[in-house]
């Protein structure tokens, strides 16, 4: 499916960027709002089209409500309209190349090659026409953003939708620049700490310099180096919010699934783009390094995680977890996994097939035992220096735990091209 994807955005022009969908002429809806869902996160989430969201449409169907309001080119994705038909998208400067672009990103393009439409998430699905293409953007809405039925004329009845499409980022440095704009540095975790081996830290790069400039107007200056943040492409240019954190002990989780903070269980949404965080804040990643290293329930120690979630208008419903910190305390959790790792280290000797030493000892052969040790050294050193960033030292702690545990059973750290056998299954006894 990401091959569909690719091959679309590698036939765009440069100049077919351009959006192709009318943009809504204020910064918020000028209605009723009558109903928020939070895709795939609650009783009340699913796709839009599902009969539970029948009586919000006067036709007395969701799938036709969606299909009429997509058709009066009302269906808004960040305050960008779906181009209601086929003619409409053609009308449009560009359209046939650049596509209807949600965050800059073709989700609606024909393929002028193979006469073909495609739509949906980032258009990875081919269509028999505009109208179904067009659908499959509405419902291949993500879980964890939310989306808003308005009654604009006053008849009690959905005839306007507004959709989020926001993708997460970590903050590392911000600039207030000369002309009022804002940029945002995420903090470039594989430059700041050269490895040896391979590895995707970030699988996108949109803040890895200085990034899109942020119109004041769109950027929330309660935003604070250490934050998770969301950024979007709307009517009005790039903008960027904080994400909401909630803080506690960090009782457990599972990658891909669910985590736990203070006693709440926060269930995780599929296909929400964390690219532009470390892979080691991922809340997945990061509830592998801390379960690893025994960190989690570890109430006597007092020791806080922040999970940060997407901030929805209903307090009843839940966005879904961008990413997870442990902010002022990864310091703690790093001096913690690095006493681990040495101890394991100290424990093995060095041979080549152990049959020099006891079969009551360990051993490892020489480039697994300089590889951990290498991870260790790199470690006490971001802990010895004064700015190392929370990011930084989250990083190393992941690290450390890919070092020791391996990358085979971690479904992001293989994705992101880490290899490593894992320092705890080379070990083996001596036969002396």
């Amino acid at each position: 499916m990401r091959l569909a994807n690719a091959s679309v955005l590698a036939m765009l022009p440069a100049s077919g960027l351009a959006a192709c969908g009318t943009a809504y002429e204020g910064s918020q809806i000028d209605g009723t709002l009558i109903h928020s869902v939070v895709i795939d996160m609650g009783t009340d989430a699913a796709n839009i089209t599902a009969t539970q969201y029948d009586p919000y449409f006067k036709q007395g169907s969701a799938l036709k409500g969606v299909k009429a309001v997509i058709e009066d080119s009302q269906f808004y994705i960040n305050l960008w309209a779906i181009p209601g038909t086929e003619s409409a998208f053609k009308k449009v400067s560009q359209c046939l190349s650049g596509g209807y672009l949600v965050n800059q990103v073709p989700w609606l393009y024909y393929n002028s090659t193979a006469a073909t439409w495609w739509g949906g998430y980032e258009a990875e699905t081919e269509a028999s026409s505009y109208e179904a293409a067009a659908l499959s953007v509405a419902t291949g809405l993500i879980a964890g953003l939310e989306v808003r039925f308005w009654d604009t004329n006053g008849d009690g009845y959905t005839d306007l939708i507004d959709a989020d499409y926001l993708e997460g980022v970590t903050i590392d440095t911000i600039t207030h620049n000369a002309n009022s704009t804002y940029s945002i540095y995420r903090g470039n975790i594989d430059v700041a700490n050269k490895t040896p081996y391979e590895g995707t830290v970030f699988d996108a790069d949109l803040f890895s310099g200085a990034g899109p400039a942020i119109p004041a107007s769109n950027f929330d200056t309660t935003i604070q180096s250490g934050d998770v943040a969301l950024f979007w492409y709307g009517n009005q240019g790039w903008a960027m919010k904080r994400a909401e954190d909630v803080v506690g002990i960090f009782i457990d989780g599972e990658d891909h699934t669910s985590y736990d903070v203070g006693g709440v269980t926060y269930g995780d949404a599929m296909r929400f783009s964390r690219d532009n965080l470390p892979i080691s804040n991922r809340p997945g990643e990061f509830t592998d390094a801390q379960k690893f290293f025994k960190l989690t329930n570890d109430t006597a120690a007092g020791l806080n995680v922040s999970l940060w979630l997407v901030p929805v208008t209903n307090t009843t419903n839940r966005g879904g977890p961008v990413g997870m910190t442990s902010d002022g305390h990864s310091r703690d959790f790093l001096a913690k996994a690095v006493a681990q790792a040495q101890a394991q280290l100290n424990n093995v000797t060095v041979s080549t097939n152990g049959a020099n030493v006891p079969s009551t000892q360990e051993w490892v052969n020489q480039g697994n035992y300089t590889q951990l040790h290498e991870a260790i050294a790199r470690a006490n050193l971001a802990l010895s220096l004064a700015n190392s960033s929370s990011f930084l030292l989250d990083y190393q702690t992941y690290v450390l735990y890919l070092t020791l545990y391996g990358t085979s059973d971690d479904i992001g750290a293989e994705s992101a091209d880490f290899t490593f056998t894992g320092f705890e299954k080379a070990v083996q006894l001596g036969s002396a």
